[in-house]
């Protein structure tokens, strides 16, 4: 392995940890203010992080009126209800559940892909699949020793809306890959797009005095932008460059820490409980998304699913 190889793998570790300690520095910010209103801070302040590195490679780069209205889409499912319902999510289920069931998000990108784009169902995908979503039902139907069981199936569910909102939006990115627009441009506008729908239905939500609602601290507002600027913003550079120098089917690997990277931080930050079901269904998530990967699948897919962490 020569020292660049090295190097990227570095970098995707990083990436894949800081998106795992992602859905724990959520839940913490949620316990502070209203869900709605910490997407609605956060996904702008991704945005504009991103934005300047886009500028800088792309100038005022002008879409299309097909890839506005895509890039609209995408704003909608992967950023407003995405993020929308995992902000949600955290507050009545674990950390670790919603780390678990986010991890699908690859095989249920595959699986919608088979049914709705017509890329082919093999038997591994098919075994695969089944895998993985049995080691996240076993851990939703078993209950949360953190909560209260109907408390923490609202919240599983939630979280399962959460990671179909995040796949849809995928599968749209994967659509507008297909014309000029570059991937970095794709994740810049379109943050932005839902980040300022996070932020009207706030206004309409709570009212003018929205933001009077959020009583951060210093540790808070700490959390808060290493959420908005590392996991999301600089997360999401580290990740399409190492599709660029990996390729996607060997980037796409990684993301099978980042449920790892969530228990772990849900126990040292949050003071959760890792239970031997969480531990059985990590390792079913985990062989379900390796044995279910394809030989080979589109980068576009794999850019899309890490869009807005």
């Amino acid at each position: 392995m020569d020292k660049s190889t090295r190097w990227i793998y570095l970098i995707l570790a990083f990436v894949v940890a800081s998106w795992g300690l992602n859905i724990v520095m959520v839940k913490y910010l949620t316990q502070t203010a209203p869900p709605f209103l910490v997407a609605a801070v956060r996904m702008p302040l991704a945005g504009l992080a991103l934005l300047p590195f886009a500028l800088r490679k792309y100038g005022w780069y002008k879409p299309t009126g097909k890839q506005w209205l895509l890039l609209t889409l995408i704003g909608i499912t992967s950023i407003f209800f995405h993020q929308l319902f995992l902000a949600s999510g955290v507050v009545t289920t674990t950390a670790t559940n919603a780390s678990l069931i986010l991890g699908l998000n690859p095989l249920t990108t595959a699986l919608l892909a088979a049914l709705f784009v017509g890329e082919k169902m093999t038997w591994r995908l098919f075994l695969g699949i089944m895998a993985g979503f049995s080691g996240v039902v076993i851990v939703v139907l078993s209950g949360s020793s953190d909560a209260a069981i109907e408390m923490s199936g609202w919240g599983d569910l939630i979280m399962l809306l959460s990671m179909l909102a995040y796949v849809v939006g995928g599968l749209l990115i994967k659509a507008i890959s297909g014309t000029s627009i570059p991937t970095l441009v794709i994740t810049a506008y379109s943050t932005l797009i839902g980040g300022v729908m996070l932020n009207i239905g706030a206004f309409f939500q709570y009212g003018p005095s929205a933001y009077s609602q959020i009583h951060f601290n210093a540790l808070g507002w700490i959390v808060m932008l290493m959420s908005a600027w590392i996991a999301s913003s600089l997360g999401t550079l580290g990740w399409n460059h190492g599709i660029k120098l990996l390729g996607a089917n060997r980037t796409a690997m990684f993301i099978n820490g980042m449920p790892f990277a969530s228990m772990v931080g849900a126990v040292l930050f949050l003071h959760e409980h890792i239970r031997w079901i969480h531990l059985l269904a990590f390792v079913l998530t985990t062989v379900g998304i390796v044995i279910g990967t394809k030989p080979k699948r589109p980068a576009a897919v794999q850019q899309g699913i890490v869009a807005s962490k």
